[in-house]
């Protein structure tokens, strides 16, 4: 009888166990919703609404004026310009504000490069903007090997292998639409393990859409994994591997400019965990942004009318949980 009424007990332990560890809920301690019960987040924290003016950290030269995507690395800040720029990576000293290296990217053409990304042993360059009349049925991406740009100064030049893509729900022959009409534009990237991310730029849908694809040269698909309802166009995005966080940039049809702060989220669905909504204040384009470390990013602003390119910074630590 004593080995009955034991063993009961295990069960409602374990029952209480389990029970305990799969409570789910906003574990964010910097929401609105915070559960201090909840053990697993479920992506339901709300926050409230905060706007913030980025720290100017300089009037980008002229040859960056049209910046759309940056990465951080080795120390410079690698940028590249959009639509009819030079195909050319830019290495900037964040010290001296200055371009340090001018990086010809061999045999390529920028149709309308939008963003850059990387991972440990490659460089990933997305001319994957497709805003003109929605037509493109192919996108490429260009991948460079670090080792190329490593123990160079000044200006060289890089060969490049290709990846070519279609997303997998894009019309086969994509109708000519009017400028700025498309679901199917994209100006975002990602590296996060073996496997390349683009966050869409929907101008009809107001949301991005989430694509996988593969790192491998040749010609590729990139499917469709989910979608996120930002109110607004998602022009940049970076990924902090150390902390699991993605920042994404953006701005409305009205004009506001945001960042999204993505995390806690569960393997690579990214639109699972957290996210937060930062304003930013300050008439600009924002076009790019790139962690510089796990708390701080930088983010850039093409020119625009009588606005000239600027580079801003913005630290995370007051938006991040104690």
């Amino acid at each position: 009888m004593l080995c009955r009424l034991y063993g009961f007990s295990a069960v409602l332990l374990l029952i209480a166990f389990r029970s305990t560890a799969q409570v789910e809920g906003c574990t964010d301690k910097a929401a609105i919703n915070y559960d201090a019960k909840a053990i697993v987040s479920n992506g339901s924290c709300r926050y409230a609404p905060i706007s913030i003016m980025p720290i100017l950290k300089c009037v980008q030269p002229a040859s960056l004026a049209e910046n759309s995507g940056m990465i951080f690395w080795d120390n410079l800040l690698w940028q590249i310009n959009d639509s009819g720029g030079l195909p050319v990576l830019y290495a900037m000293d964040t010290l001296t504000n200055s371009i340090v290296r001018s990086v010809k990217i061999q045999d390529a053409y920028n149709l309308d490069w939008e963003d850059i990304a990387q991972d440990e042993l490659y460089i990933y360059v997305g001319d994957f903007g497709n805003n003109l009349n929605g037509a493109r049925p192919k996108f490429i991406i260009y991948k460079i090997a670090k080792s190329d740009l490593l123990g160079h100064v000044g200006n060289s030049v890089v060969t490049p292998t290709v990846i070519q893509f279609t997303y997998e729900d894009q019309p086969a022959h994509p109708l000519i639409v009017s400028a700025n009409s498309t679901d199917w534009d994209c100006e975002a990237m990602i590296s996060y393990k073996d496997k390349l991310y683009l966050f869409t730029k929907q101008w009809k849908g107001n949301k991005t859409v989430l694509y996988e694809l593969s790192k491998e040269e040749g010609t590729q698909v990139a499917f469709r994994r989910d979608s996120m309802d930002v109110g607004g166009l998602i022009t940049g995005a970076d990924v902090d591997l150390g902390t699991q966080r993605i920042v994404l940039t953006g701005y409305s049809f009205s004009g506001e400019r945001f960042l999204y702060l993505l995390y806690g989220f569960k393997g690579n669905d990214f639109f699972s965990g957290n996210k937060r909504k930062i304003s930013l204040l300050g008439p600009q384009q924002t076009e790019s942004v790139a962690f510089i470390n796990s708390s701080y990013i930088f983010i850039g602003s093409e020119s625009f009318s009588i606005l000239k390119q600027r580079l801003e910074a913005v630290s995370l630590i007051d938006f991040l949980s104690k």
